[in-house]
């Protein structure tokens, strides 16, 4: 089955190489990196004595925070071995470099193509590959497995829609899941699905997750007190909405409108990827609304007037968080499978969220049945909600303080995974 597969992916993507390339030349579509596409990384050279190479994959933005808490862990243990970690996403790898380029090298992930997933291999020459959540390149699990690398897969989850969809490569998916020394997942339901896809039973174990693994930071005082002069909050209530999507950015103006109607409000809206600025500003101004962009704000280039703003700059969203009287967590009111709630929750913040939350349905149950989050069918059930708060807010003071300890709650989880690794490595 494999070899069918390496050798369909091979027709396929170089009989259309020409047109491929010729696509991005006209586009400049993903002509950034394109290079670390086809594998030709800087070789990494090995010393005398050094510890191990270790590969670390992480998807986008999410997995590079959970990726970081990991690779922490792994200095902590093997303090002379060297990183090179590798995104699907520019923005990933952006990130990255951000938070991790002083302790690792950074890269795109190389395309799932024989030929250029065995130059990666030659260019990073890994002693393990740890693969954060569920990135199964079957090319390039295989191709590492071949070279002697050993293989681990942390903080996994399988969503019921890629359960589904994995189910239809069985064979494949089963050879696959069986290159890992061990997988560590997130929940029960994580460890049933892997098992069933065909990962070997006594290779799976649940730890939790590690992007729930979250210390406020030291400066979180100061931290406040900057963005609450940064933008003249004073006694504005301020509601943040984070990570939002395509279509929930209208359904928030709604929101907005019936706010700003009952009193001061500051109405902050982030969306997950900035790329969708230009697009969320045109539909602002198509409704008529004022607003400002945070990074004029930040820059000095005006100050804050307006009650609706949107953040167009990454990294903000923890500290907006902790400023903000009420929370809802975007990607969920839209079929994304929802974001991070408990980087809400840690700032002892009850949070509001949509339906769809799948790919954080443990943190949902933790805090649901908590009574620190509330999950929400439409922009006014959250208007009811914050009413009935407003009306007693004692009750929302020590729903947020419950909050808050489930958050807390949750640490260690990076420690027991990468302890699991640190064990299999000693047999």
């Amino acid at each position: 089955m494999l070899k069918i597969y390496r050798f369909l992916v091979a027709l396929f993507f170089y009989g259309t190489l020409p047109v491929l390339l010729l696509a991005v030349f006209i586009t400049g579509r993903n002509r950034s990196g394109l290079g670390e596409r086809f594998g030709t990384y800087a070789p990494v050279q090995r010393e005398k004595h050094a510890g191990p190479t270790i590969w670390v994959h992480a998807a986008s933005v999410g997995e590079v925070k959970a990726a970081g808490l990991i690779i922490a862990e792994l200095k902590n243990t093997l303090k002379d071995a060297r990183i090179v970690v590798t995104t699907m996403t520019t923005h990933g790898r952006t990130m990255a470099r951000k938070r991790l380029g002083d302790v690792a090298a950074c890269y795109l992930a190389p395309l799932d193509v024989p030929g250029i997933v065995e130059r990666a291999i030659q260019k990073i020459n890994p002693d393990m590959y740890i693969c954060i959540e569920t990135e199964l390149w079957p090319v390039l699990l295989n191709s590492l497995a071949q070279s002697g690398t050993r293989l681990y897969l942390l903080n996994g989850r399988i969503s019921s829609g890629a359960y589904h969809k994995y189910r239809r490569i069985g064979r494949l998916l089963r050879h696959t899941l069986r290159q890992f020394e061990k997988i560590v997942v997130i929940s029960a339901r994580d460890r049933v699905r892997y098992v069933e896809l065909g990962a070997r039973e006594h290779s799976v174990t649940v730890e939790g997750n590690v992007k729930y693994d979250l210390v406020l930071p030291e400066s979180k005082e100061k931290m406040l007190q900057f963005y609450r002069s940064l933008l003249h909050i004073g006694k504005t209530e301020v509601f943040v909405a984070g990570s939002t999507h395509d279509d929930e950015e209208k359904r928030l103006l709604e929101l907005y409108d019936r706010l700003a109607k009952d009193g001061n409000i500051l109405f902050i809206i982030a969306p997950r990827h900035v790329e969708r600025i230009a697009e969320i500003e045109k539909m602002l101004k198509r409704e008529k609304k004022a607003y400002q962009l945070y990074s004029n704000i930040e820059r000095g280039v005006e100050s804050r007037r307006e009650s609706l703003l949107l953040v167009d700059t990454m990294g903000e969203l923890a500290g907006l968080y902790g400023v903000a009287d009420y929370i809802f967590c975007g990607g969920s009111l839209v079929n994304k499978g929802g974001h991070n709630l408990m980087e809400a929750a840690l700032w002892n913040k009850i949070v509001f969220y949509g339906p769809s939350i799948d790919d954080f349905h443990d943190a949902a149950e933790l805090l649901r049945e908590g009574a620190a989050g509330y999950q929400v069918e439409s922009m006014e059930e959250v208007e009811e909600h914050i009413s009935f708060f407003r009306r007693n807010p004692e009750d929302y003071r020590k729903g947020c303080q419950r909050a808050g300890r489930i958050a807390a709650a949750q640490k260690g989880c990076s420690k027991r995974q990468v302890a699991i690794i640190i064990e299999a490595e000693s047999c």
